[in-house]
């Protein structure tokens, strides 16, 4: 049966109007009573769920005292039974403290429950109007500002905190109490904030998520859920979810297993889906799966908010991961974005070649990382010259994102060069822990590893593998810090006379050489970028503004162009296309001052024309579903993104 609220709110704005005023007029719950009544009354009167107490509650409109009991009744209460001084409108002050109440609420937001809305909250910015219209009278200081003012505020309140994770902390309780406000302080400042709301300073946070963690911020899917994770994402308060961003934590950064704590990566991720892509925040889901850690230091810390248990594999973690898959299909459809996120290597490759034939999947540390990588290599040859078949290229480090670069550049060296991807893979080396990966090594190598074993003699460091294999270019993907010592840079300067060193581990503790290392070893002659932001260098009176290659550059408008297309497939087509479009947008004025990835002030323009390639891809591809096509796609992508403007209430 409909509640008294939802019929009156389908008529007329005067009714919902009065109902509201009921709710608030001090003494009065004649609204209140009608509402709980209709649902004792449904569940069966008393033997409902709300049972006698909660009829008992809702009995009488006569003078009450002492928490609600009637006049004249007994006040002296049984021992434990909570009590209060006003009138008791929901019956909780009669129930004793381990006696369920029900939490109430109201389903308008307006008044208090306005303010506390993260989506509609505007603060100070409230009209007049708007605060006489909305019962928020008194509940605000008089001023009204504008949205700028605003912004401006929080900016210098963020600004005057020292420590990265402080200045975190803030935004996240920005985000939680005004969505847009926060949105638009990202959009604005972003070269300024994304340090602080992704890497490096969402590791600490994901470090030290169980003490900072105030509410939650996604879903949470555990083992305890195994059969009910359709009724979990069903919990989820939006339904038109466009794109999940999923991890377990069991990699997270270079910083390894963090559990059920690797939360930070998801909402982190999402907040740029957002500010960067554009793409609506209500569309939006962070989701955490929780098999368990084998981190010792978390199973042990008595504020760890997850299973404290070792992690979950095999058959079980498989059918958990199933289950997942099937749900979300079931709840959302085919065309949400499932993103994978810091899956460790033995799983990221697993599950991304499992689901990505029936499922809209992709894996940013796999896909992501290759394309923001692959467009920094386009990029570069406007430095270096000629053409990526031309160019050797050496990988330190072997795991998903080592390999996955190496494959997308082989692809694109396929589709350049018209040959094989199989020959393309010969001007690709890798190294890994246990040195150059050659064939014979083949029998104790995974799969992934196993394409790029390649004739030669075994060499086991990465110096002797640059002197081996001369590369032009040297990508760095390990996480082992300060692995590109000088005698290696010098010999990459020793073979080239421009030398591409891409230094791309994260965060900035595990970077494989910094900035200034790279253009001070090289005698000023390095292309270089980071997985990490670090301040611009001076060598012989020339500044270098080091580029990041961030995979914040190519998620959020590959996200978008899904989202647009109404794409039902992610193919490698479609992520290349991703990584020529952002190649596209470097300039020769960026090239001029070194940079081999356009600024990130004018990221939104950036995903627009990345969100314009990729769909544009799907549609040629036929996986695109939202037809007709649009005759200009940036135009369109445009015109899709989110805007973080305050609207205007009635």
């Amino acid at each position: 049966m409909a509640s008294v609220s939802t019929v009156l709110l389908q008529r007329s704005s005067s009714r919902s109007r009065e109902y509201l005023r009921l709710h608030r007029t001090a003494g009065c719950t004649v609204a209140l009573h009608l509402d709980r009544l209709l649902c004792w009354w449904s569940n069966g009167g008393g033997g409902g769920r709300f049972g006698a107490r909660a009829a008992h509650g809702m009995a009488g409109s006569g003078e009450r005292n002492n928490g609600g009991l009637p006049a004249g009744g007994d006040a002296a209460m049984a021992p434990g039974v909570v009590t209060g001084g006003v009138e008791d409108a929901y019956g909780e002050d009669r129930a004793t403290q381990d006696q369920p109440v029900t939490p109430w609420s109201v389903c308008i937001a307006s008044g208090h429950s306005l303010l506390r809305d993260p989506r509609h909250n505007k603060g100070l910015s409230f009209t007049e109007k708007e605060r006489d219209a909305h019962y928020l009278l008194g509940l605000l200081p008089p001023a009204v500002l504008s949205q700028d003012l605003q912004e401006k505020r929080l900016l210098q309140n963020v600004r005057q905190f020292q420590v990265p994770l402080q200045r975190y902390m803030a935004l996240m309780d920005l985000q939680e109490r005004n969505e847009r406000l926060f949105f638009k302080l990202l959009i604005d400042n972003v070269e300024e904030l994304l340090p602080v709301v992704y890497t490096p300073t969402v590791g600490e946070a994901c470090q030290k998520y169980g003490s900072i963690f105030r509410r939650p911020q996604g879903l949470y899917i555990s083992l305890k859920e195994k059969g009910r994770i359709l009724e979990v994402l069903r919990n989820w308060p939006e339904k038109s979810v466009q794109v999940i961003v999923v991890t377990d934590g069991e990699r997270i950064l270079g910083l390894g297993d963090l559990g059920c704590q690797g939360m930070g990566i998801p909402v982190g991720k999402l907040a740029l889906y957002t500010a960067l892509g554009g793409v609506r925040p209500s569309a939006c889901l962070p989701i955490t799966i929780d098999v368990g850690t084998n981190n010792e230091d978390l199973l042990k810390d008595e504020f760890y908010i997850g299973l404290k248990q070792r992690r979950a594999t095999g058959q079980e973690y498989s059918e958990l991961l199933d289950e997942f898959m099937a749900a979300v299909r079931q709840n959302y459809g085919q065309k949400v974005l499932v993103q994978f996120e810091d899956f460790a290597n033995h799983n990221a490759f697993t599950l991304l070649e499992k689901y990505r034939a029936n499922h809209l999947v992709f894996n940013d540390d796999i896909q992501g990382t290759a394309a923001v990588v692959l467009a920094g290599l386009i990029a570069a040859l406007k430095t270096i010259g000629g053409t990526l078949a031309d160019q050797t290229f050496l990988f330190f480090g072997a795991g998903e994102a080592g390999t996955g670069i190496a494959e997308l550049v082989a692809l694109e060296i396929s589709r350049q060069a018209k040959v094989s991807v199989e020959d393309a893979r010969k001007k690709i080396w890798l190294v890994d822990s246990k040195g150059l990966i050659v064939t014979s090594r083949e029998e104790t190598l995974q799969p992934f590893k196993k394409r790029y074993a390649h004739e030669h003699e075994p060499v086991k460091d990465l110096l002797g593998a640059v002197k081996a294999i001369r590369p032009n270019a040297l990508i760095g993907s390990a996480g082992v810090g300060q692995s590109f010592t000088k005698e290696v840079i010098q010999a990459m300067s020793s073979i080239n006379e421009r030398p591409v060193i891409l230094a791309l581990s994260n965060p900035t503790s595990q970077s494989e050489c910094t900035a200034e290392q790279a253009y001070t070893w090289s005698q000023g002659r390095a292309v270089f970028g980071s997985g990490s932001p670090f301040d611009p260098v001076k060598y012989n009176d020339k500044l270098f503004v080091p580029a990041q290659a961030n995979n914040a550059y190519i998620f959020p408008g590959f996200g978008l162009g899904v989202v647009i297309s109404g794409a039902v497939r992610v193919s490698d087509d479609m992520v290349l296309a991703a990584a020529e479009g952002l190649a596209e947008q470097v300039t020769p004025e960026h090239i001029d001052k070194g940079l081999i990835y356009p600024p990130f002030s004018i990221i939104r323009k950036i995903s627009a024309n990345i969100a314009a390639c990729v769909a544009g891809k799907a549609y040629d591809l036929g996986l695109a579903s939202q037809l007709p096509r649009p005759k200009d796609l940036v135009k369109y992508a445009e015109s899709c993104m989110y805007s973080p403007v305050y609207r205007s209430y009635r």
